[in-house]
């Protein structure tokens, strides 16, 4: 079978190394997006441009922190606003000693909450007495509980984000509230141009263990259920994979907030620094 295999990966042992090739199968046994690389351009498997992004294993980090600990820091942001259907999410993300901590909350509209409950088994309800998701009365999220969310951050626990990044969709007045309170907004389309080297950066955070998110129940489901669209540049971008019903919002948001990271960097250095 080995034999074989190795006869089917054109240029081994001329233009391919064989000590390479072993190098990047053990690379990719854990690594979803090196295994879809490696399928594709070195055994010539043709793979779904959509494809499942992380596995359980590297999502799953049960490290946890006090909040009080992350008392007085600033952080950046990012918020995916949601349809009638889907979860709204907002994060914060803060570097502290190395180590990247995120904060999350979770929204979703009250209508057909119950059905959902049933229909997706998912324990909305659960996740409500926890603290972790705020239930919206009528059938679609109010954005406002988003603005409050931001500003119990920082009046509670004088958490401040430099920068809230979004998605332009659906988000005017929003952004409007949002900008009365003094928040400074940051557009982020979503797309793979934007998206690709922050949702990277965060695959190999995630790997090295580097994100710690408190344990989050609805982060590390959203985490597994994202898949990778790609295009013909290796350029990717978080899409739902083949259950539809699955979230992945608190992905997005993570992302989103990433690339402010990327974006303001430097700003959010100097900041540190004081």
């Amino acid at each position: 079978m080995k034999k074989n295999g190795i006869k089917q990966i054109r240029g081994l042992g001329t233009i391919k190394n064989i000590k390479d090739l072993r190098d990047k199968v053990n690379r990719a046994k854990n690594n979803p997006t090196e295994l879809t690389n490696l399928l594709c351009k070195d055994f010539n498997i043709r793979q779904n441009d959509q494809d499942r992004w992380v596995t359980f294993d590297i999502a799953n980090n049960e490290e946890t922190y006090n909040i009080e600990d992350l008392f007085d820091n600033y952080a950046v942001a990012g918020v995916d606003l949601s349809s009638t259907t889907d979860l709204t999410c907002a994060t914060m993300l803060i570097v502290k000693n190395q180590k990247k901590y995120v904060i999350q909350q979770y929204f979703i509209a009250s209508d057909r909450l119950e059905f959902k409950i049933k229909d997706d088994k998912i324990p909305y309800d659960k996740w409500e007495k926890r603290g972790l998701i705020t239930v919206c009365e009528g059938a679609k999220v109010d954005y406002s509980k988003v603005t409050e969310w931001f500003l119990k951050m920082k009046d509670e626990y004088e958490i401040v984000p430099i920068y809230v990044g979004y998605d332009p969709w659906n988000s005017n007045y929003w952004v409007d509230e949002m900008t009365a309170y003094k928040f400074k907004m940051l557009e982020i389309r979503q797309g793979a141009k934007t998206m690709s080297n922050p949702m990277k950066q965060l695959e190999a955070d995630l790997i090295e263990k580097n994100v710690n998110y408190n344990n989050n129940p609805i982060l590390k489901w959203c985490l597994c259920n994202t898949a990778v669209k790609r295009d013909d540049n290796d350029n990717i971008r978080p899409v739902k994979g083949q259950k539809q019903r699955a979230r992945i919002d608190g992905t997005v948001s993570l992302i989103i907030a990433y690339c402010v990271l990327f974006d303001k960097m430097n700003d959010y250095l100097a900041l540190q620094e004081e």
